[in-house]
């Protein structure tokens, strides 16, 4: 199967936090809003949890990452992962990845910033030069 192609500004959506109103509850009694809080809750899940949630017929982690997080290529790995830690190594991989594409769209919007401050500054100083030599121009 391809992979789709990320661009920081999914990896930013994607490790949002998700509506409350979608959040993941868990058989262990808490619940999840992101893929983070995922990777933590099947780092400490037992496996009678794990299993609550994987079945022959069904994978509810997979479904949430698919329908809720939007992350296919994930939510078919976690079709493969038939192991609380294949899981926890799959996503926690994913966010690790995600974070990195995130990091790199945040320096650039930065530097974009920084780059239109630059030219704006720029362009003002040489507007305002002008206006001040014809002005020194027309007194002499």
């Amino acid at each position: 199967m391809v992979k789709k192609i990320l661009f920081p500004e999914d990896a930013k959506s994607i490790l949002s936090d998700v509506n409350p109103e979608h959040k993941f509850n868990l058989h262990m009694g808490t619940s999840i809003l992101s893929l983070e809080e995922l990777a933590e809750a099947l780092e400490i899940m037992d496996d009678v949890s794990f299993k609550h949630h994987i079945t022959k017929d069904r994978n509810d982690f997979s479904n949430w990452v698919r329908d809720i997080i939007g992350d296919v290529d994930l939510s078919n790995d976690l079709m493969k992962a038939k192991t609380r830690k294949k899981a926890f190594e799959a996503v926690s991989q994913r966010v690790e990845h995600l974070k990195m594409l995130k990091k790199d769209y945040l320096i650039k919007e930065k530097t974009s910033l920084i780059n239109n401050e630059f030219f704006i500054g720029l362009l003002l100083g040489l507007i305002l030069g002008f206006v001040i030599s014809a002005i020194i121009n027309s007194l002499i």
